[in-house]
Parts: C-alpha cells; structure tokens; sequence
C-alpha cells in the first residue's frame, strides 16, 4: 500500500509538472573565501563570527578558505560550488574579479562581493556589499587632533588601493574641517599582514615625532603595537574592525568596528526566504548599525570622549557630509 501511494504521488508531481527535486525545499550552504586567517582577531575573526551565526540562525551548512591568493580563488569557488555550496561570500575586493569570471557558468550560485565602488550593471546572482570605510575614518581624524602633543600624526595601511585611499581622504577631510594645524605622514608597507614591516614602519613614524598613529592594518598590528608599547613617549594608537584595547591598554584610543552580520544577515535572508539573488547593501555608520566607532574612548578626557560622539552622532544624523574619494589621495 505504501508503494502504490508514492508511485501515485510521485505521477501526480509529474502530472502537476514538478519533478522531484522541484518539490523539495531548496537546501542552502554558505561558504565564505578570504585571505585572512580566521585567528587574525580582525578581518578574517570577523568573517568566521557571521557565518557561525549565519549556521545557527539558519540551521545551513557553512564553510571557510582561509589564507587564499587570487590566482587560486577560482579554484576554491568551483571546488565549493562542485559540493553543492550556492552562497559564496567573497570577504576581499580581490576576489571579485575571478568570481565574475564564471558566474555566469553557475546562475543557481549566489556570490557575495565586497566593494568600494559599485559598478552600475550587476550581474543577476550578484549580492554587493558597499563597504563604506572611509566614513568612520572621518571621526579617527578628528580624534588624532584632539590628542596629538606633538602635532604629527600617522596613518599605517597595507597596500594603496581605493578603499585606503578613501581612509586617508576622509582623514585630511577632518584635518581641514577643523582647522587643524598638524603634519600627517601617511604610508602603506605593502601588506596587511606583514608583521615586521608594520613595525619598521611604525618605528619610522615614531621616530619623526607621530604621537598618534590610526591603523588600517590587519596582522600588522601585531609589529606595529610592539613598536609602540617600546616607544620612549606615549603614542596612541587607532584601529579598526575589532577592539584592540587588550594589546596596548594604556595607549589604545578606539577603534573603527565592524559587523558584518548585519549585511550578511539581510542577504542570506533574502537568498533563502524570498530567492532574491541579486542587489546592493551599503555598510552603515552609526550605533547597531554594520560600522560604528568604539565608545567610550580610551585614554582621553571626558570632553574629548563628548566631542568625539558629537561628531559621530552629526555624521549619522546627516549634519556632517564627510566625502567619498577613492581615485587619489588630495
């Protein structure tokens, strides 16, 4: 009897023109790609906290590459996608390029990209995450004035592409707003997590008077807060994506956070309730939003820590236009 009753449920499907695997809810399985490791306490932690929770609110398989170089990142997505991964998240702007290489090929598949500039034609199973960095630089820049002694400030970033760009346009933006009268050397040592050459490079800035120093680093912080911890005058340090207060206690100002659970939230949300499988989320700025700066702030007074949230409070409620420029830095 209950042979006959799936061989007729099984007609009635066909009849109704749906084969079986149509009839069957659609089984989701994130996977997400990056060049950093997932221990790197920054961009890489990050990616690896929001799938975890992606796995949890969703009850979907989740996946990881960690330490990927581009010349192997199409490798890595067709290796997934052969395992039956449909969301690839591409956590680095560096993979999109390959990624778009073979969307085509594979339109069930949903790509996540991280981007800075968001091109106008978007293909049909693309996501975009438009990362917005250079926002929260704006108040860094601003902090930096108000706690520098000597009047020299620093900027350390990996390599010099538009997003950094963007950092240190947003930076010199405050700088200006402000009137401040300070010397801002800004340099990038050409990779994020470089250890030693971020220390090299902090010691270099130390040595010519910096006092304060925003960080845009990813591993390379773990050379650069050394060479402050060493220095032989306080110089304080800003980060961004985590709190970084725990490597330098006492000369840790804040940092830049990120979450990106938030965006991944919205997408993954859409994929799998409603099969959307293309659009463009922009990183917010502000408090509960995907980026937000750190409050309180370390290390200053309470009416810098005051003016500080001014400012950020401004820039959320639109009093504050901070501007976005990636192509150069003014």
């Amino acid at each position: 009897m209950k042979r006959l009753f799936a061989l007729l449920l099984g007609a009635i499907m066909i009849m109704g023109g749906l084969s079986n695997a149509e009839a069957q809810p659609k089984k989701h399985k994130l996977a997400v790609v990056m060049a950093a490791p997932i221990q790197d306490a920054d961009y890489g932690t990050l990616a690896y906290e929001t799938i975890n929770f992606l796995k949890t609110k969703y009850g979907i398989q989740t996946a990881y590459a960690e330490k990927t170089q581009v010349p192997e990142a199409e490798r890595v997505f067709r290796e997934y996608i052969d395992e039956g991964y449909n969301i690839i998240w591409l956590h680095g702007a560096q993979f999109t390029s390959p990624a778009l290489k073979i969307a085509k090929e594979y339109p069930n598949v949903v790509f996540i990209a991280e981007e800075d500039d968001i091109p106008k034609t978007i293909p049909p199973n693309f996501w975009y995450l438009d990362r917005n960095y250079y926002i929260g630089f704006y108040p860094l820049g601003y902090l930096a004035t108000l706690r520098t002694q000597t009047g020299k400030i620093g900027y350390i970033g990996g390599l010099d592409l538009p997003f950094a760009r963007g950092e240190v346009n947003a930076i010199k933006q405050a700088f200006r707003d402000y009137g401040a009268k300070v010397e801002f050397d800004y340099l990038f040592v050409g990779d994020f997590n470089d250890v030693l050459k971020s220390r090299q490079a902090t010691e270099g800035l130390i040595a010519k008077g910096v006092d304060v120093i925003i960080s845009a680093l990813n591993m390379g912080n773990f050379g650069m807060f050394p060479a402050v911890m060493q220095a032989k005058r306080p110089v304080y340090v800003m980060t961004t994506y985590t709190d970084k207060k725990s490597l330098a206690p006492g000369l840790f100002l804040t940092s830049d956070l990120y979450d990106f659970r938030i965006p991944l939230d919205h997408i993954v949300g859409k994929v799998i309730k409603d099969g959307t499988k293309t659009g463009v989320v922009p990183l917010e700025y502000g408090p509960g939003k995907a980026i937000w700066t750190q409050f309180p702030i370390h290390n200053v007074s309470d009416e810098i820590n005051a003016k500080v949230k001014k400012l950020a409070d401004d820039i959320v409620a639109g009093k504050v236009k901070v501007i976005k420029k990636l192509d150069k830095i003014e």
